[in-house]
Formats: structure tokens, sequence, C-alpha cells
């Protein structure tokens, strides 16, 4: 396995397992985390989960580029956010709450939400105002917050 990224601080790691397929190990869950997690995403994003052991999740390797290494124009920025709301509306009561450009991976037309480690049951109020701070923070004046 090739280490993709660690996060020494969060006690994380993510490798490419093979072409298909990264594995997510956290050194500091409890197993019943990492299970009841692996359960969550599977109401939440049916087929993503391939495999869960006691400190790891294997999930689908989604081919593409990070949102936050493409151009932000105007309708790059509208592209996302109409996305990020849609994933909202699509996971409910379930919501990612960690809308950074480096959780969504652009594969031409199509793109997909990683890094789920903070996925939960949140007020309303509270998903939209952090989606909105995540692309406040990611595009600057590009993002329009009344767009939400």
């Amino acid at each position: 396995m090739d280490l993709i990224k660690e996060n020494k601080e969060k006690k994380r790691a993510v490798f490419l397992k093979d072409s298909d397929t990264v594995r997510k190990f956290w050194y500091d869950k409890e197993p019943g985390w990492i299970y009841q997690h692996a359960n969550t995403l599977k109401k939440v994003q049916p087929g993503y989960v391939k495999e869960v052991g006691p400190n790891y999740i294997d999930f689908v390797r989604y081919v593409g580029i990070p949102a936050s290494r493409l151009k932000h124009t105007k309708e790059f920025v509208q592209e996302i956010t109409h996305f990020c709301v849609n994933q909202i509306k699509n996971t409910s009561p379930y919501a990612h709450g960690d809308w950074v450009l480096s959780n969504i991976i652009v594969d031409g037309e199509d793109m997909y939400m990683v890094d789920w480690d903070n996925v939960g049951i949140y007020p309303t109020v509270q998903i939209y105002e952090k989606l909105k701070s995540d692309l406040q923070s990611a595009f600057g004046d590009l993002f329009d917050p009344s767009s939400i």
C-alpha cells in the first residue's frame, strides 16, 4: 500500500490499497466507532464502503481531481455550490459536515464527496452555516452566500 496522506495530529492515514480502493486507518478510534461509522456511511453513500476492520475502512477510490486544484471561476463556484446543496438533500438526515474543496473529487461532469469523518445528524441551520463558511473560505468573493 502506498501512503496518500497522513495527519499525525488527527491520528489517521489514507493509503492507496489498489487501483480501485483506498484504506483509511484511524490510530485513536475504538473498533466500535469504526464499525458504527462504516454502518452510517453504508446508509449515506451505498456502495462506498468496501471492507471494514477494527482500525480501518476500505473505500471505493474515486478517480478525478480534488476541487481545490481546479480553476475557481464563477461557473465552477456555482457548480460546487449546487453539488453540495444536492448532496445535503440526498444524504438527509445525515450531512457530510466538512465541505473543504479537497473533499470534493471532480471527474469530468461527476463529483464525489470523500473524507466523511464528520458525517452526522446536525440541525439544518448548522449544516448550511457550515457549508457557507467552508465555501466562503474556499472561494472568497467569488462565492455568494445568498445562493444557498
